[in-house]
């Protein structure tokens, strides 16, 4: 009886231990989870906008012919290469995650927005209407991503939406 009664207590325990090992707390992110992806996603948005700004800055400098400061530039254009540099690292964490087609508006996004420092001003402004459209393109695949439009059944839910877009229309 001895065999018996301890392959069953070893038994048990490798259930209670698999149990154990995949409780997780709330809030941990774990990899392709939508906290993970929503994070990912917020890190993106928030590195395309850290990117855009200093730019539009910089042209705004130089368009109302301003005798700019050299420092207040290069503090500028030093912003703009650290945005830069952490909108690819955010690119690189939404393909780690991320299904194909939000990954497609992350990586147009990144097309339009690669930095191009001969562009006028007139073709500055369409840049940033190109890159504005793709943002909110990216934005409304992250959100149907992660499920935040309602759903067929929720029909208050839809019916709100409907009422709020037709008000922003207007």
């Amino acid at each position: 009886m001895e065999p018996v009664s301890s392959a069953s207590i070893k038994a048990v325990g490798s259930i209670a231990s698999a149990l154990i090992s995949r409780y997780r707390p709330v809030g941990v992110a774990r990899t392709g989870s939508p906290e993970d992806r929503a994070q990912a996603y917020r890190r993106f948005l928030d590195a395309t906008t850290a990117a855009s700004l200093p730019s539009h800055w910089i042209r705004q400098l130089h368009g109302a012919g301003v005798p700019s400061d050299d420092n207040l530039v290069d503090h500028l254009l030093a912003r703009q290469s650290d945005a830069n540099v952490e909108m690819a690292c955010a690119l690189d964490g939404i393909r780690l995650c991320a299904p194909e087609y939000v990954i497609t508006k992350a990586e147009e996004y990144m097309a339009i927005w690669s930095p191009n420092t001969s562009v006028d001003a007139a073709g500055f402004k369409v840049l940033l209407q190109e890159a504005t459209n793709a943002r909110i393109a990216f934005l409304n695949a992250a959100r149907h991503d992660l499920d935040y439009n309602p759903k067929w059944w929720q029909f208050l839910a839809r019916r709100r939406e409907r009422a709020y877009l037709k008000a922003q229309k207007s």
